[in-house]
């Protein structure tokens, strides 16, 4: 995922869970201090799968040169 999509990902994770009318708020309310610490989440479980991937694609190539 290019920082393009990574970012235009993360503002739609931000949107989801400020939505009044989405299941986060609806699940866990939307105290400020709750939604702060969602986004902080949100930001630091989507590096975490994007590094996750990128290692993947990494591992592909290298098999496809084997």
């Amino acid at each position: 995922m290019n920082r393009t999509e990574f970012n235009e990902t993360l503002e739609q994770l931000y949107q989801d869970i400020e939505n009044e009318n989405g299941n986060f708020v609806k699940t866990f309310g939307n105290d400020p201090k709750m939604l702060e610490q969602a986004r902080v989440m949100a930001g630091v479980s989507l590096m975490a799968v994007d590094r996750y991937y990128s290692n993947l694609s990494l591992l592909e190539s290298k098999l496809k040169k084997l």
